[in-house]
């Protein structure tokens, strides 16, 4: 019930469309209750051999049937139409939101049931909005009006037809609990196997390189399989729901109406137009009402699952976001300082444990470190994607926590080493970086990342699309691209995540330049393993289990004799070994 407490203050917004689909409804409602009475009169005539005006009853069926036609047309165009801008309001807003968390959602969820949620989960209630939602309007609308004419028309009759609505009730909560139970289990089956799915087509090429192709077939059916078994027996708990309904109204219910009814008539007590009608009444708009009811209940029951994940997701706090009174960050000159930085994924574990550093404006600085030192964690604050826990980093004196998210992150720039490209034309990608760029800012960021003569040589030039992840592209080819669109949005502050660490030594050497040309008069951040493309750095900083263990230039470090000087000489000896003797 909360969750269909809160679906109804989502639709309330189109509160106009609802009033006019409730009046289409009513007016619908309305036009098929005279058919059963106008039987009546029609079949009480004839029996009694009594004259009466056929062409006007003719007429009247046309013309209530005209009637029911055009309002139902109407009412079907008002329906699609609430349907399908639901659909457009609520996926936008669930990615509009999906857009304000933080990073750390997005690295423990599987993009594949984020995806289902935004498709899928408003699919199926977009079912339930527009089919599920005008019937049960329309059913109940006719279920008061109905039970006000069979009980005018003959109360004991009525009260007999009613004696069957116990078994309905009875039959509905005997199934409804494992109808719900089923339809998460089948949520939660379709997430895994659409999580899987997406994770396992991204990454083709490892699947493929070790000739797994049978395995993820044999794993991919047993996922399927499983799905099709709940999805069967959700179909058969449904269908055995709706077939013991069925049969309880229109078997029980009419037997008994035609038996009390069939006595009065031969008593004298009710005309043969009065037990039709009645039958009409009853069979089609009560016990007809009552099962399109239950199946809404079956339906509402079924997208429960899909209500508990948009609203967990919409219920999901970025946990970054602007303070109150947050400034815009001015253009800066890139001073960085970390002041005391601890910083914790989860409580009680710290990652970073009270690092103080004092970069000053231009300086390039290299973090360097085994795998989990806190390299990547260093620079993931610098850009808000995560808040320290405690101390503070600011930049030219201002607190990162009192300035906007966007004004910071438009001034740092970030070339990583898994190079993210999109499914567009290499001019669009580039472009980016900053999206009112001209086509000769694209081009110039293009030359200056060495990258625009590899880019002039295709057919298409600039307009060529790269196919998903730059799946078309060489990998140095890729990274060129991504540091093209750090160039074409100018930070003041850049940050190269192992940003040559993917690149052959000759596809390095070539993009080195665009890089340190890149990195003047900006203050940069790089994290490399490969030191030889960090000596040049004013600050070094050596981390250690979140710890800084050495900071200085690359000659006071190696003079020191500590933990950078014997990285340095082990890769510098295996280099030298791997040369040919």
């Amino acid at each position: 019930m909360r969750n269909m407490t809160r679906l109804l203050a989502e639709v309330r917004r189109y509160w106009k469309v609802l009033l006019v689909i409730c009046l289409l409804t009513l007016t619908s409602a309305g036009l098929g209750l005279p058919g059963p009475l106008i039987i009546r009169y029609l079949v009480d005539k004839l029996v009694a051999r009594q004259p009466f005006n056929i062409a006007g009853v003719f007429f009247l069926l046309v013309g209530v049937a005209a009637a029911g036609g055009i309002v139902g047309y109407a009412l079907t165009m008002g329906v699609t139409y609430l349907g399908q801008r639901f659909k457009y309001d609520m996926r936008r807003k669930l990615y509009g939101h999906l857009q304000t968390l933080p990073l750390g959602y997005f690295e423990k969820s599987q993009t594949g049931k984020l995806m289902s949620t935004i498709t899928n989960d408003v699919a199926t209630l977009d079912q339930l909005i527009s089919g599920g939602f005008v019937t049960l309007i329309s059913d109940v609308v006719t279920l008061i009006f109905v039970l006000f004419i069979v009980f005018n028309m003959n109360w004991y009759l009525a009260v007999w037809g009613l004696c069957v609505f116990p078994l309905y009730f009875a039959n509905y909560f005997f199934h409804i609990g494992k109808i719900k139970r089923t339809a998460d289990e089948i949520r939660e089956e379709r997430d895994v196997m659409l999580g899987d799915l997406q994770e396992k087509l991204a990454g083709a090429l490892v699947v493929k390189s070790y000739a797994k192709e049978r395995f993820e077939v044999r794993q991919f059916v047993g996922q399927n399989r499983n799905l099709l078994d709940l999805n069967v027996g959700q179909g058969m708990l449904g269908t055995r729901l709706w077939t013991i309904a069925e049969f309880i109204g229109s078997g029980m219910g009419v037997a008994i109406i035609m038996f009390v009814g069939g006595k009065q008539v031969m008593a004298g007590h009710l005309t043969a137009g009065s037990l039709i009608a009645f039958v009409s009444f009853m069979t089609g708009y009560m016990y007809g009402p009552i099962l399109r009811l239950i199946q809404i209940n079956d339906q509402i029951a079924r997208t429960n699952a899909a209500l508990n994940r948009i609203f967990g997701m919409l219920d999901t706090e970025p946990n970054i976001k602007d303070a109150p009174g947050a400034e815009a960050l001015a253009k800066i000159q890139g001073a960085v300082r970390y002041e005391d930085v601890w910083f914790e994924y989860e409580p009680g574990q710290p990652v970073i444990k009270g690092v103080n550093l004092d970069v000053k404006a231009g300086q390039m600085v290299a973090f360097v470190g085994q795998s989990g030192s806190g390299k990547t964690t260093m620079i993931n604050l610098l850009s808000r994607h995560y808040d320290v826990t405690g101390g503070a980093i600011t930049i030219d004196g201002k607190d990162l926590r009192g300035v906007t998210v966007e004004s910071l992150r438009r001034q740092v720039g970030v070339v990583i080493q898994e190079t993210i490209l999109f499914n567009t034309t290499i001019r669009e990608n580039i472009r980016y970086g900053r999206l009112e760029a001209t086509d000769a800012e694209v081009e110039a960021a293009a030359e200056a990342a060495n990258i625009h003569h590899v880019i002039a040589a295709l057919p298409k030039g600039y307009e060529t699309r790269i196919g998903e992840e730059g799946i078309k592209l060489s990998g140095g080819e890729k990274q060129r691209i991504a540091i093209a669109r750090a160039i074409l949005s100018d930070p003041r502050i850049l940050v190269l995540d192992e940003a040559t660490s993917a690149l052959d030594s000759e596809t390095e050497t070539l993009i080195q330049g665009a890089l340190d040309k890149l990195m003047e008069g900006r203050t940069s951040f790089c994290i490399a393993h490969r030191l030889s493309t960090i000596v040049k750095a004013d600050l070094i900083v050596v981390m250690e289990r979140g710890v800084v263990r050495e900071a200085g230039s690359h000659h006071d470090l190696l003079a020191s004799g500590g933990i950078y000087a014997g990285l340095y000489n082990q890769q510098f000896k295996v280099a030298l070994e791997a040369l040919p003797q």
